[in-house]
């Protein structure tokens, strides 16, 4: 039987009024976004648009690439590499396990769903964060979320080398926190996009907030969280690989050493182990990944494995993490940790520091840096005496002194007042966030784009196992056909990612130079890798009778039309995520000569103008804050809190 359908004007009113019209509002926020991006910064594509810049620019890459064709695999070396690399491993492992903990409990109370629960109020009022006790704690838990993953990783094993010294204790509790900032965001933000029809009934029974999470929301969301938490993992690795050159110890340390020296041969065989380290990390997640993974609909797991297999595998999974954690604890602790020639030391000893005084009082030398400079008295705020001073010397910002506000249509009016704001030290300040932020624009909506595009060849249910929900049995060459297609895409996923983004920095900017093309483009070779596993994962994450119901012959289609929406909330958050990851790896690459406001924090950090520079740090946090903020707005289906 069925119904008819309703065609009057009120039901296509009120259908209207439910059309998705914020999704296009969305895209052109992206358009208008990256259109300023190209207008805020300048771009140099002179590389690739001016002959004698190309010929230039080829050669001097070419001499790059050859620094690093000559590896160095003298067996001493070799040992001495795989002891660093066991090092690394022990403190990415140990990071990721504390990020684990502690950010679950964070989100659990960042996340509305599971603090705040069934929302009573509505409209504008869901904005303010005083509205109840719930709504203010999870507000305050975000935020310190927000300042966490703000932080970038290197800045917080810089201020922990002051408490705990050199080592890789430090560079795991560096990880630790800014990975706690993250994993807290994403836990919180998958935990809201689960449908609240979805869990009602648990609601309905009388469940409260932890029974809602555990029974409702939890295992709904089980599949996204597990994915990012052993996505995040092998980038805690790739991390701890590169936080190693200010104190976190492991290849890191090494390669920067190296790098200082020129010994471009050793730096080259670290780089091939850490490119090794990141592989095998993708193996083993992907091991605990399928051992995990229960889908009653698979139908060669219920044909082929018995009832006590498919009991066993999520315990197996869980069994090899845990080992991992507990191998990282004893190898830090006990184990031969030390490189050929060298005395293993306990490196867990230094965390008993983090209970004594003294070790807190070093932090009395950072004391400045949470003292901004605000820059007051420019705009005649502050110091009276001080203003005076500057009204003399002309220091002060009159910004109507020529032009006045109706005057707005003037372009000379513009110029004016931005020669007027440049005095003040703030506005400098906020002025050189435009180039991380053009770079984290453009490269993360590459990388999306490259993700979106690469994430078919790469899911593993479409090009091996899509015998499952078509029907379909194919002769052995186009299963291989499959199969070459498949390890195509995960080896270009894997090179992306395990590549550190640094020196995807390094070989663009021997090609462009410094500047905001070699950032982007490493930005969005990076974002390609991180996007397209976590993408192609959402996609083998549906249960295969969702594909078994919309497939009408065609493989592509189904992706289409079926994977892609069902997925597209969770790329939503992904990717904002990765751009929001992006602007601190921007900021990051200030260090390395592209400029903008990670130079000018490095800069002011390495002069001790710790004043300035915490100014610079605040804006970063700042950055992050707005990002958080927006991208939850713009989560259409999620009421804001």
């Amino acid at each position: 039987m069925y119904r008819d359908i309703d065609l009057s004007s009120s039901s296509l009113n009120r259908y209207a009024e439910k059309r998705p019209w914020k999704h296009w509002a969305a895209i052109v926020t992206i358009a208008v976004l990256v259109i300023a991006a190209f207008y805020a910064a300048e771009w140099d594509f002179s590389s690739l648009t001016n002959p004698d810049d190309r010929k230039i620019a080829f050669a001097r890459m070419l001499a790059w690439l050859t620094t690093f064709s000559s590896p160095d695999f003298s067996p001493e070396f070799l040992k001495h590499c795989w002891a660093l690399t066991l090092q690394t491993l022990s403190a990415a492992t140990l990071g990721i396990t504390l990020a684990v903990i502690l950010a679950t409990l964070l989100a659990l109370g960042s996340s509305r769903s599971v603090i705040i629960g069934e929302e009573k109020a509505q409209g504008w009022m869901r904005f303010i964060a005083f509205r109840s006790p719930s709504a203010l704690l999870c507000s305050l838990c975000r935020l310190v979320q927000d300042i966490l993953r703000a932080i970038p990783d290197f800045v917080w094993a810089v201020i922990l080398v002051a408490v705990i010294g050199l080592g890789p204790l430090t560079g795991a509790l560096a990880l630790a926190l800014n990975i706690t900032g993250i994993l807290a965001k994403v836990y919180s933000e998958v935990w809201d996009n689960i449908e609240e029809r979805s869990y009602e009934q648990v609601r309905i029974l009388g469940g409260g907030r932890l029974a809602t999470l555990f029974y409702g929301i939890g295992p709904l969301a089980a599949r996204t969280i597990q994915s990012f938490t052993l996505m995040r993992a092998e980038c805690a690795i790739r991390n701890a690989a590169v936080i190693g050159a200010v104190g976190g110890g492991g290849l890191g340390a090494d390669i920067w050493y190296q790098i200082q020296f020129g010994a471009w041969p050793k730096v080259t065989t670290l780089m091939i182990f850490t490119l090794a380290l990141t592989l095998s990390a993708d193996l083993a997640s992907n091991f605990i990944r399928r051992q995990l993974r229960s889908d009653p609909n698979h139908p060669r797991v219920i044909k082929s494995k018995s009832i006590h297999a498919q009991v066993a595998r999520p315990y197996i999974g869980i069994l090899f993490a845990l080992s991992i954690a507990f191998w990282s604890v004893w190898f830090m602790g006990y184990g031969d940790n030390a490189p050929p020639g060298q005395q293993s030391r306990n490196y867990l000893e230094p965390a008993i520091k983090l209970v004594s005084t003294d070790s807190w009082k070093n932090l009395s030398f950072f004391e400045r840096l949470v003292k901004p400079d605000f820059d007051l008295e420019t705009i005649g705020l502050g110091d009276q005496v001080k203003v005076k001073e500057f009204k003399k010397e002309s220091r002060t910002v009159d910004l109507f002194s020529s032009y006045r506000p109706w005057e707005f249509w003037k372009p000379s009016a513009w110029v004016d007042w931005e020669q007027e704001m440049q005095k003040w030290f703030v506005w400098r300040v906020i002025k050189s966030s435009a180039i991380p932020l053009a770079m984290a624009i453009v490269g993360t909506l590459l990388g999306v784009i490259g993700a979106i595009l690469l994430s078919y060849p790469h899911s593993l249910a479409f090009m091996l196992e899509s015998s499952q929900f078509t029907g379909e049995t194919h002769p052995w060459w186009i299963r291989g056909l499959r199969f070459g297609q498949l390890a195509v895409a995960k080896g270009l996923g894997l090179v992306s990612r395990g590549v550190p983004d640094v020196m995807w920095a390094f070989l663009f900017i021997a090609f462009f130079g410094p500047g905001l093309v070699a950032g982007t483009l490493a930005i969005a070779i990076h974002s390609l890798g991180v996007l397209v596993r976590v993408f192609s994962e959402s996609v083998d994450n549906i249960p295969y009778r969702r594909f078994e119901q919309a497939f009408m012959g065609a493989r592509m289609s189904c992706y289409g039309y079926t994977a892609g929406p069902i997925c597209w909330r969770d790329w939503m958050t992904y990717s904002f995520f990765q751009f929001e990851s992006n602007v601190r790896t921007a900021v990051v690459f200030g260090i390395v000569g592209i400029g903008g406001l990670g130079f000018f924090f490095t800069f002011n950090f390495e002069w001790f103008r710790l004043e300035k520079a915490g100014t610079y740090l605040l804006m970063i946090i700042a950055l992050t804050i707005i990002i958080d903020r927006i991208s939850r707005a713009l989560n259409l289906a999620r009421k804001s809190c």
